[in-house]
């Protein structure tokens, strides 16, 4: 059984989403799509879907270039308001589960707008020495209410 050393894999992880986070927030569709594998599945919060790498960016290109240029991302970050992802599991020595909430401020506004607040659910398979996302899914909460989990106020049941 091959052993890891779950917490440099974590940290590699952590420096994948700040990676994506960075691309955002350059606007960078190519950089942002090159951490995602060549076959990655991708569904966006509104339920639009995209395969490969190619059509993540292209995807991204036209956000960038319209409805999101100059938005800013908060996925992960070092300061005290980021929080760590609410669940990272390995499923194989190359394989994890990411579960992290993160919010999307458009240009021009100030603060975490509440509509753009959502938990996004990552695959993640490690080849050689680099993690890539295989699969994303993005959730926002129903009527712009911040997702939450099963049981609590602002999750289902």
């Amino acid at each position: 059984m091959t052993t890891i050393n779950e917490s440099a894999e974590r940290r590699a992880i952590l420096e994948l989403g700040h990676a994506l986070q960075d691309a955002w927030n350059r606007g960078d569709a190519a950089g942002y799509a090159s951490l995602f594998t060549d076959d990655a599945d991708f569904v966006a919060w509104n339920g639009s879907r995209g395969r490969g790498r190619q059509a993540i960016e292209d995807g991204h290109r036209r956000l960038f270039d319209g409805p999101l240029a100059g938005s800013r991302m908060v996925l992960v970050d070092d300061d005290a308001e980021s929080a760590p992802p609410e669940s990272l599991r390995f499923v194989r020595p190359d394989v994890a589960i990411m579960v992290i909430s993160g919010v999307v401020t458009p240009a021009g506004q100030g603060g975490k707008s509440p509509d753009h607040q959502s938990v996004q659910t990552f695959v993640l398979i490690k080849n050689g020495d680099r993690w890539r996302i295989a699969a994303f899914q993005n959730t926002r909460g129903a009527d712009g209410r911040q997702p939450g989990t099963f049981g609590t106020k602002g999750g289902p049941g």
